[in-house]
């Protein structure tokens, strides 16, 4: 019997990760002063389910940001995003987005 775990990661390198990449469903990069979307999240594209980016000065999402096909919450708060790109509706499980204060 399997179970899957949930893990909640802030700020830890994913190369500490390998091994664990099918159970990452939640990833916390609030208040880390980003400018962009950290490349590492797309190591779990797959199984991603919320993606918190809260307080941050990111101006633009990334487009491999919208295969997260798994994503049901992205949290996007007090950042520096002027427009949101039609391809977010590629995001089809997104039940809550937050751009508020952008």
């Amino acid at each position: 019997m399997t179970t899957k775990r949930n893990l909640l990661v802030r700020l830890v390198p994913c190369r500490c990760l390998r091994g664990e990449e099918e159970t990452v469903t939640t990833l916390d990069y609030s208040h880390c002063s980003l400018e962009q979307v950290p490349k590492e999240i797309f190591t779990f594209e797959k199984t991603l389910e919320e993606l918190y980016l809260d307080a941050n000065q990111i101006e633009e999402l990334p487009k491999q940001l919208f295969n997260c096909q798994s994503l049901h919450k992205l949290s996007l708060p007090d950042n520096d995003l002027t427009t949101l790109p039609a391809s977010i509706a590629n995001l089809i499980n997104l039940r809550e987005l937050d751009v508020s204060k952008n």
